[in-house]
């Protein structure tokens, strides 16, 4: 009796996962949305997926110039060494000294001359023009010179030395993952609200309840087919881009593509997935209405997405606590995951049972 039950569970389960998931197949928007996400992704990823070695100073001086701050690889530029930040960001600022501080050229060498003197970090630098010689946009100046625009030979030698450590796709991956991570977030956000929408209906909720399903299997069926159809989105998604990424010269090995692309979705993009699916199931069952869910996500998207200052008053993106989303700003070839990123997509998922194991309770408890 006990195994028989449990087989007709199993076999509910799977009839509300097929559902759900013929469903998805059936509705418009499902596609509509995929083929915006990859126009959208593949809009931010396209210069990543041409870089290449230079042939010439002529290809460089023919770029479009940039903000430093925003610079890369692509656009001609590569990080500076630390000698060089402060001398790039010193002469900079001696140029500051004169147009805005009225010091004559002889005044703002001397300046200069004294703060190098006492060879400081970047960090010493900038407290050191604070103190003695009232300047306080040093951190700005300094920011915009840890790029440097590069001749061919430079820019080359740069790519070679970092491709000599990781592959062409390893790097790419971070990038991808971060721009998919973002629009798969809205794409579940919105596309889910369809999961539970008919379910909802009262005379559709109190009819569940007199069905011979527990609620195991009607929750985690919903649930998983939540899932398998925005899986198939991301997995459509990850063989496009395993392709463009291939046709780069960089990248030779497809078996490596295709590695540092799984991985890389696995672990950044899934988690998203499968959170955001736990608070609309969570949400759907506590309410009896998806529709509360959708705010409550985009609020999460934002926080997660959200940037903070270091300790050194920089301001960049270094995670927020259950944050769903890693992103990964900075050079194409500068890109590291955060050290607490594992413990927290560990987090997501614990979070992630927590809400489907209130949701089956609550589910329970309305058909006692």
């Amino acid at each position: 009796m006990i195994q028989c039950k449990k087989h007709g569970g199993g076999i509910l389960m799977k009839a509300i996962i097929c559902r759900e998931f013929k469903n998805y197949m059936k509705n418009p928007i499902y596609w509509i949305g995929i083929l915006v996400l990859l126009i959208s992704i593949y809009s931010g990823l396209s210069n990543y997926l041409d870089i290449h070695l230079f042939l010439g100073n002529q290809e460089i001086e023919q770029m479009e110039e940039v903000n430093p701050t925003d610079a890369d690889v692509i656009n001609g530029y590569i990080p500076t060494t630390t000698e060089e930040q402060l001398d790039i960001g010193l002469n900079n600022i001696k140029q500051i000294f004169i147009d805005s501080y009225d010091m004559t050229e002889q005044e703002a060498e001397q300046a200069i001359q004294e703060v190098k003197s006492q060879k400081l970090s970047v960090a010493g630098t900038i407290k050191c023009l604070e103190e003695e010689y009232q300047f306080y946009d040093g951190k700005a100046v300094f920011i915009e010179a840890e790029q440097k625009k590069a001749t061919a030979d430079e820019l080359n030698n740069y790519i070679k030395s970092r491709l000599s450590e990781h592959s062409y796709a390893y790097y790419f991956t971070k990038k991808f993952v971060d721009f998919t991570g973002l629009h798969i977030a809205f794409f579940s956000g919105i596309l889910l609200v369809f999961l539970f929408i008919r379910d909802m209906k009262k005379d559709t909720y109190e009819l569940l309840h007199t069905k011979p399903i527990s609620a195991g299997s009607y929750v985690m069926g919903k649930y998983l087919g939540g899932i398998f159809p925005l899986s198939l989105a991301v997995l459509i998604i990850m063989i496009i881009f395993i392709i463009l990424c291939q046709m780069n010269n960089l990248q030779t090995n497809i078996l490596d593509t295709f590695s540092n692309m799984l991985i890389g979705t696995v672990l950044y993009v899934m988690p998203t997935v499968l959170i955001i699916t736990g608070i609309y199931v969570l949400i759907s069952l506590m309410f009896r209405n998806p529709l509360p869910a959708l705010p409550l996500i985009l609020t999460y998207i934002v926080y997660s997405n959200m940037g903070s200052y270091d300790a050194n008053g920089y301001y960049g993106f270094y995670g927020q606590i259950l944050g769903m989303l890693f992103r990964f700003e900075g050079g194409f070839f500068e890109t590291e995951p955060l050290p607490v990123f594992l413990l927290n997509q560990i987090a997501l998922l614990i979070v992630t049972v927590l809400f489907i194991s209130i949701g089956i309770w609550k589910w329970r408890k309305k058909r006692l």
